[in-house]
């Protein structure tokens, strides 16, 4: 019974963790032409930013990107902001690109975002 009971368990939070995993991806459709731009909040100070992860993206080739940089909120030093990047789309296909937040000696990102771009004429 034991056993059993530990399955389910396993099973459920398995399932949850794998529903979360799909709430963090988003997808947009774009035409051949089009932009689309992506800010992420980000406060460099810490040591954290926002960069695109060539490995655990896919497509790269069908989308032209163009980094904005950070920008501050306020003029306080240390005060956090927002990265941005404007997306164009190339030719038809699909691509994913994975943004991680990461202090760059640390070796996991302390968050991801990962977007899929579905681009058709």
């Amino acid at each position: 019974m034991r056993k059993r009971v530990a399955f389910f368990v396993a099973f459920y939070l398995g399932l949850g963790a794998a529903s979360l995993q799909a709430l963090a991806d988003e997808a947009h459709r774009m035409k051949p032409g089009e932009t689309f731009s992506v800010s992420n909040k980000e406060n460099p100070s810490t040591g954290y930013i926002w960069r695109i992860d060539p490995s655990a993206s896919a497509g790269l080739d069908l989308l032209a990107i163009s980094d904005g940089g950070h920008k501050a909120g306020k003029s306080l030093p240390g005060a956090p902001g927002t990265h941005s990047w404007t997306i164009r789309a190339l030719e038809p296909g699909t691509a994913t690109v994975q943004f991680v937040y990461q202090r760059p000696w640390e070796p996991a990102p302390a968050e991801t975002r990962r977007i899929v771009f579905k681009i058709s004429p």
